[in-house]
């Protein structure tokens, strides 16, 4: 058992010897630059003398990786001085810098700059742990914070979003709209800070803090930031609304920021939201309208299709005709949105091949008036094409070759191979090379007659073996390719008597080649009728093994807060989530908040003690967000944030401008992964 001696006395609570930092000043020569880090150590408006003040260098493709490279103490007013030394810039080299005040076993940290773009001044408080501690969650881990490259400098940003590093107050993305007073992320993350605050103002509730954050089956945190850490990787505690939630408790004993929480949440993630700017108000000028999927791309950039364009609520809304681009950390890309390409009504799909290009899906979203009106009206039927830099490759038409029919899924293999799922015909089309010119298409069943789809294809995804799976929305069967086009199996609806498809939507593969199926039990895919909507009394998942393709017993697996799955990615830990479309159906009202849903995968030693494949991991609420509204794709980037769409609004009215207008990340929620992602998903922490 774990003593307050041993949790006072862990790796960071102990003298830090200096060594590291010595041998790295050494090691830089004449390349270093001397420097000067001043700060100070606060909680809330309360100097904190007396504290060790660290700096830290975290670097990726260099050794040491994790460095000491000056240290000072707080005085009486807090205030701290560090002379250090700064490396002259690497090729592929990337440094982070962080900051971190120790005393009597509290620590407070700052993420704090990378490389050339360090501060002259900071402040450290308990704002900037909780913030260091979720953007970096997923690389917080004895004593150390280290990741990727991407992974780590994205998450600089995305912790600045939450508190600046300079001033120690809430960053200016969580305290404006459509953040702010306009959702319960800011309490949420001041609610957190007091939490830290509490173990700052007395020992006895770092004690209760590092109780309430070891994980099941796991050590105790050793320090503050991995506490913090360990919120995020394990967000939820049982027995909700019982208020005897550990955090929400501790969080009432120094409650030294405001606003903060009222009442316990179903769970302590940080949902931030994003509409392209400082408003949430949707109207003609918004940078978007009701996004559906995305693509992320090697350095954790994220690109974002659009089912309409941007009108006020409550008027009619014709299809989307631009594709967005954002930067890591959520800020809209300069020179996004593009045009152009025979975008029009862009669906689920979305993808990036090999060599950075994006293709999507023109599955012709629009409000009914849109297709009286001929200058207007959605085309169905083609796929549009872009380079990295934002220029369509594809045409005014689009791309139409291979009887494109409303597309949805659409994803590329690794040899570049794009495969696009024909909601309207029945079938897939495959270019290949990414070469329309030599484009086929893959009958999934019989021709249906016009405008009667029986199967609609719907999401696509490419398994360790190159095989493309694709899911029948309306025929609640899953259909197997080969790389050369050829249909190999098709999955029906029961196995041994069992249920294990009903209305599926959105599919992804583990990183051992199974793949996973989100069973909305609804929907019907408008291409163009949706006449056979399912009661949404069963939603699942299943796992189909990748051996035999049968699927893995228990399945389908349910609970974990799954009301209308849709969308469903897997992380680097093999985690899956699952994005659901509401609470209830459309045309119905409720109060709940929209949330996601987690679930033990295939790497059973990294999911909660006793867990085994298909156990949900998130509570019977799911993990709920008034930020979110009703999500349809998702995506897991390499700092371990998960992007989500919030494509319709919870009370949407379907015919008159029903989408969302904005983007949310859970921040550090996920292990990280690879991008960007083509088949089976990669780990990404180091």
């Amino acid at each position: 058992m774990t003593s307050c001696i041993d949790l006072l006395q862990s790796p960071r609570a102990r003298k830090i010897s200096g060594v590291l930092g010595v041998s790295m000043l050494l090691a830089l020569g004449a390349s270093a630059q001397a420097a000067t880090l001043r700060g100070k150590v606060e909680s809330g408006n309360m100097a904190l003398g007396g504290y060790r003040v660290s700096l830290y260098a975290s670097s990726v493709g260099v050794a040491p990786a994790w460095a000491l490279v000056g240290q000072g103490a707080s005085d009486s007013s807090g205030n701290f001085q560090i002379a250090y030394a700064t490396p002259a810039a690497v090729p592929n080299q990337q440094t982070v810098y962080f900051v971190e005040a120790h005393r009597n076993g509290v620590l407070l940290a700052s993420a704090i700059g990378t490389d050339a773009d360090v501060p002259e001044e900071v402040v450290v408080n308990e704002r900037t742990t909780v913030a260091t501690g979720n953007a970096f969650a997923q690389f917080i881990d004895g004593g150390k914070i280290q990741g990727n490259r991407y992974g780590m400098t994205n998450a600089v940003h995305m912790a600045a979003n939450l508190a600046n590093p300079r001033t120690g107050k809430v960053g200016e993305v969580l305290a404006s709209s459509p953040n702010g007073t306009g959702n319960s992320t800011l309490p949420t993350f001041n609610s957190l800070s007091n939490a830290v605050a509490a173990c700052v103002a007395g020992t006895v509730n770092c004690f209760r803090l590092f109780g309430a954050t070891t994980p099941p089956g796991g050590p105790a945190p050793g320090d503050v930031l991995q506490a913090v850490a360990n919120i995020v990787r394990h967000p939820a505690y049982p027995g909700y609304p019982d208020p005897t939630d550990p955090i929400f408790q501790l969080a009432q004993v120094h409650p030294v920021y405001r606003p903060a929480l009222s009442q316990r949440p179903t769970n302590w993630l940080l949902f931030l939201k994003f509409t392209g700017g400082f408003y949430s108000t949707q109207d003609s000028d918004n940078l978007f309208n009701g996004p559906g999927n995305f693509a992320i791309d090697a350095q954790g950039y994220a690109w974002v299709n659009d089912n309409a364009e941007p009108r006020p609520a409550g008027e009619f809304a014709c299809a989307g005709r631009r594709l967005l681009k954002f930067y890591p950390w959520g800020k809209s890309y300069p020179g996004s949105p593009y045009f152009g390409g025979g975008l029009s009504g862009v669906g689920y799909g979305i993808t990036l091949d090999p060599r950075g290009n994006v293709w999507v899906g023109n599955f012709g979203f629009q409000d009914p008036p849109c297709a009286l009106v001929p200058e207007l009206a959605a085309k169905h039927d083609s796929v549009s094409a872009f380079r990295k830099d934002g220029v369509a490759i594809s045409s005014a038409a689009g791309f139409t070759q291979g009887d494109v029919s409303w597309p949805q899924g659409t994803v590329s293999d690794r040899k570049g191979n794009i495969w696009v799922a024909n909601c309207g015909n029945d079938s897939v089309t495959r270019y290949a090379l990414g070469d329309p010119t030599r484009a086929i298409n893959v009958a999934l069943g019989p021709t249906p007659a016009a405008g009667q789809p029986q199967i609609k294809p719907f999401g696509a995804v490419v398994d360790a073996q190159g095989n493309v799976w694709i899911n029948g929305n309306r025929s609640n069967a899953v259909y197997v390719i080969s790389p050369d086009g050829t249909l190999i199996d098709t999955l029906g609806a029961t196995y041994q008597g069992r249920t294990v498809l009903s209305h599926p939507v959105g599919n992804a593969a583990d990183s051992k080649g199974n793949v996973w199926v989100a069973n909305s039990d609804w929907l019907d895919s408008p291409c163009p009728t949706r006449r056979e909507l399912g009661p949404a009394t069963n939603p699942s998942v299943t796992m189909f093994q990748r051996l035999g393709r049968q699927p893995y017993p228990g399945s389908p697996f349910k609970g974990g807060g799954l009301t209308l799955p849709w969308g469903i990615a897997v992380d680097g830990d093999d985690t899956v989530w699952v994005f659901n479309f509401g609470a209830v159906t459309v045309g119905h009202r409720t109060d709940i908040p929209t949330g996601i849903s987690r679930f033990c995968g295939v790497s059973t030693g990294k999911c909660p003690a006793g867990m085994r494949i298909g156990d949900p991991i998130s509570p019977d609420t799911g993990y709920r967000s008034d930020a979110l509204e009703r999500i349809t794709g998702g995506e897991i980037d390499p700092s371990g944030n998960i992007w989500l769409t919030n494509n319709w609004k919870r009370d949407a009215n379907p015919f008159v401008n029903p989408f969302g207008n904005a983007i949310v990340i859970a921040i550090g929620a996920a292990a990280p992964i690879l991008t960007p992602l083509i088949g089976p998903p990669v780990p990404a922490r180091q």
